[in-house]
């Protein structure tokens, strides 16, 4: 049996944000594909000032969805919310620690809805005794065994999973909303955010698909209205300085990885910094080479962090530089230094006046 699972739709009024109840339609329409029955939202369905709950309720009543059962946790923005708010027969909220068998044969799985000032382990400890050797946690807060992204909305630890939790109580997975960036921690999963909130929120989203016989995870691309990107390139007064620049935008949009359909989703806001011969012609090739693309809010450019220079002797260096940083052999992680911020560390040296 495969169950769907997502966090963190941080749902308004349709009127106000449509593209999240897009994406959750789209959610379910996969799932409908699939013939799955069950979604599991861990948290944060709703945007801190929602009470508008009467929409997702007379969503969820709806015929094509009836057949969808709806398990869901409250998350530290939507703590309040309880089934005394929903009238949807398929609508379950669990506002306690709660354990349940789903799926064929029956799989545990423990619900641990947010609680303020609270850690998982503390939750988890007390279920310990009636939890099974195969199971399944659904939580919502932030896990400090791994490599941790900062939630940019909410600083602070919220409801935290520790390594050591994970080791002693041993689930198969752990299965986390907040962070709303989709990451693989060894057991422990975080959905990510289906639907980009802002220009943050960068790149493709997903939800996930457990299946209960093999407790493999798979990742589901969800069709977004929009498809967000935040950029820094950086500019360098060589020879080629335009066809540098354009060759840099053509490799930023290839690692996108977008189907023609998905280019006219995509939204970008892009920062330029280094030093150019030419501050207004390089704006005419940065806006030629991406005329296909969408900038956000129709924002421009920013080319606030670009200086005019032009010393041939310097550039030269500027050039030999570029050539030696190119051949650094270099792991993408976001915890480390980047090439171009390397780059652009040694232009401020060799270009300072």
């Amino acid at each position: 049996m495969k169950i769907a699972v997502t966090a963190d739709l941080h749902l308004k009024s349709r009127e106000e944000c449509p593209e999240r109840w897009n994406a959750l339609e789209n959610i379910i329409n996969q799932m409908l594909a699939e013939d799955i029955k069950i979604l599991i939202i861990a948290g944060d369905l709703f945007n801190i000032e929602s009470q508008n709950y009467s929409e997702f309720d007379e969503f969820c009543k709806q015929k094509k969805y009836e057949q969808i059962k709806f398990y869901i946790i409250p998350g530290n923005h939507d703590s309040n919310i309880s089934s005394r708010h929903f009238t949807a027969h398929n609508i379950e909220i669990f506002n306690n620690p709660h354990l349940i068998q789903l799926g064929e044969p029956p799989l545990s799985f423990f619900f641990l809805p947010y609680i303020p000032d609270k850690s998982m382990g503390e939750d988890i400890a007390k279920y310990k005794d009636t939890l099974s050797e195969r199971w399944i946690l659904i939580g919502h807060g932030d896990y400090l065994g791994g490599s941790r992204l900062p939630n940019p909305y909410e600083p602070g630890i919220y409801m935290p999973l520790s390594r050591s939790d994970i080791d002693y109580y041993k689930p198969a997975k752990a299965i986390l909303g907040h962070i709303h960036k989709k990451m693989e921690l060894g057991k422990t999963f975080y959905v990510g955010s289906p639907c980009g909130l802002d220009i943050n929120e960068t790149g493709k989203r997903s939800f996930l698909i457990l299946d209960t016989n093999n407790l493999n995870i798979i990742p589901k691309t969800v069709d977004t209205d929009y498809i967000f990107f935040n950029e820094t390139l950086i500019a360098l007064p060589t020879e080629n300085e335009f066809d540098f620049i354009k060759n840099k935008i053509l490799d930023m949009v290839k690692k996108w990885d977008l189907s023609e359909s998905e280019i006219s989703k995509a939204r970008i806001r892009l920062e330029v910094k280094g030093y150019t011969s030419d501050k207004k012609q390089l704006e005419t090739v940065i806006k030629d080479t991406l005329r296909e693309i969408a900038f956000y809010n129709d924002e421009e450019p920013d080319l606030a962090e670009v200086a005019v220079f032009n010393d041939p002797e310097r550039i030269s260096i500027v050039e030999k530089v570029k050539e030696e940083i190119e051949k650094l052999e270099w792991n993408s992680r976001d915890d480390q230094t980047k090439k171009d911020d390397i780059l652009e560390q040694t232009l401020k040296i060799v270009l300072r006046e």
